[in-house]
């Protein structure tokens, strides 16, 4: 069965607004404002450029964020068999209301100590109504393997599905030092903590049609009720380099974290059933069980669907991070980075089979309109890595240009206020398939908002 439920993480969908694969970048609400943050200096340096921390005034500084996401996710299949030759269309809007993070920042003369709390990956929710189109795809499996089943010319028709939700949160902490080596250097070492759970829940109805060979239509219902969840732990390492005033280099690096997951529901999370009185029937008892057991066996040995029922790794990818900021005027501060994502390196268990790295290039740029209101606004375009070889149902990370604009307002020297605003233009993906396609498509709009504090 090679293009089967792909009820994969249901979820690396879901991460794709800002960042490469099983990565979210969008750490700090001014990322929607100009995702260039690896070389700025600021309390948003505890995730971005944590070296940059210690070219801070001393204080203590304390940051919240919370963002909401607009998701509007669809899949577009061409089958023929079980659609009547037209598109079989499935989409999930549902929005992630709330993602929030923190930053803390202690600055004391050459030594700033940072910490950060928020989700690092996956990010959310989604919920397809009526089922997914791999549904479509696995009917049209059953339907090849019902010869085998002694059931040649049957028919397998897809009567639809329930809502399929999926959810991915991997939740983040790190924390560590900066230290300034003279008055242009600095370094800086910390610690990430991960605590990952992925979910996936949804059930695909079909009708057996035997062509005659038994007097009843059977029905087969296919449910995926799982869960999985790992921890890992990684470090981050950065450097600072401010040559004048005016310019500054940041650098990151994130090492992979290994996170082992494991499959809460083991094997229970696959059942595929029949209806009660139709299994006991005695005239059919045999025949139809024999069918249902071939089509789970069929659908256990799938890879796709293996990584739902047995332990096995998804590796956090490691990643690496540069940025510059420039302060061109008084006002005007340019900024421009880049993230690499090293998740070929990251292909344990297959999780990342068929993907090369990925990598993001941002730009944007600060207007200082007065001593209260700052302008910001950026552009990034983001290549995941993945292609037409790795498209799934569940997992689609597609390409993307970003386009953000925000605002922050200081009304004191202790105070900074952001509201910021990102558009999402995702780069359709179709699946490389044998036959039939499945087109996906995705936009997304974000909303940012945060409060810091210098105490």
């Amino acid at each position: 069965m090679k293009k089967t439920l792909m009820l994969m993480a249901l979820l690396a969908s879901v991460n794709a607004y800002g960042g490469s694969i099983d990565y979210l970048a969008q750490q700090d609400a001014e990322y929607f404002a100009h995702p260039s943050m690896i070389g700025k200096i600021g309390t948003s340096g505890a995730f971005y450029s944590p070296a940059g921390t210690v070219f801070m005034e001393d204080g203590t500084y304390f940051k919240v964020n919370a963002q909401t996401i607009f998701k509007d996710y669809t899949m577009n299949t061409h089958k023929s068999k079980l659609s009547d030759g037209q598109n079989g269309v499935h989409n999930s809007d549902f929005a992630s209301p709330m993602v929030p993070s923190f930053q803390f920042v202690k600055k004391d003369g050459d030594r700033s100590y940072f910490a950060h709390a928020g989700i690092a990956a996956g990010g959310g929710t989604v919920k397809y109504d009526n089922g997914i189109s791999a549904f479509e795809v696995i009917g049209e499996e059953i339907e090849k393997g019902l010869p085998v089943m002694g059931l040649t010319g049957a028919k397998v028709n897809y009567l639809g599905g329930t809502t399929v939700e999926g959810s991915s949160f991997y939740y983040n902490i790190n924390f560590g030092m900066a230290q300034k080596l003279n008055e242009k250097f600095s370094v800086a070492g910390g610690i990430r903590l991960i605590y990952a759970t992925r979910a996936l829940e949804g059930t695909g109805n079909f009708e057996i049609d035997t062509n005659g060979k038994l007097p009843v239509k059977v029905p087969v219902n296919i449910t995926l009720d799982a869960e999985r969840e790992a921890y890992g732990v990684g470090g981050v390492i950065g450097f600072n380099y401010k040559p004048t005033d005016r310019l500054n280099i940041g650098f990151k690096y994130e090492s992979e974290i290994e996170l082992d997951f494991d499959a809460k529901n083991g094997k229970n999370g696959l059942k595929t059933s029949t209806s009660k009185e139709l299994a006991n029937h005695e005239q059919l008892e045999t025949t139809i069980n024999g069918a249902i057991a071939g089509i789970d066996g069929a659908l256990r040995q799938e890879a796709v669907i293996k990584e739902w029922l047995v332990d096995g790794n998804r590796n956090l990818p490691a990643m690496m991070a540069l940025g510059i900021s420039y302060d061109m005027t008084d006002r005007l501060t340019l900024l421009a980075s880049g993230n690499y994502y090293f998740i070929e390196q990251a292909n344990e268990d297959h999780a990342y089979d068929n993907y090369t790295n990925g990598y993001e290039a941002s730009i944007g740029f600060d207007y200082k309109l007065n001593e209260k209101y700052t302008l910001m606004a950026g552009y990034q375009y983001t290549n995941t890595g993945a292609n037409e070889g790795t498209y799934k149902d569940t997992d689609y990370a597609l390409d993307a240009h970003m386009y953000c604009v925000g605002v922050t307002y200081s009304p004191n020297e202790t105070r900074k206020y952001t509201l910021s605003y990102g558009f999402v233009d995702y780069e359709n993906g179709t699946a490389n398939a044998e036959k039939g396609s499945t087109t996906f498509e995705k936009t997304v709009h974000t909303i940012g908002m945060s409060a810091e504090f210098k105490l």
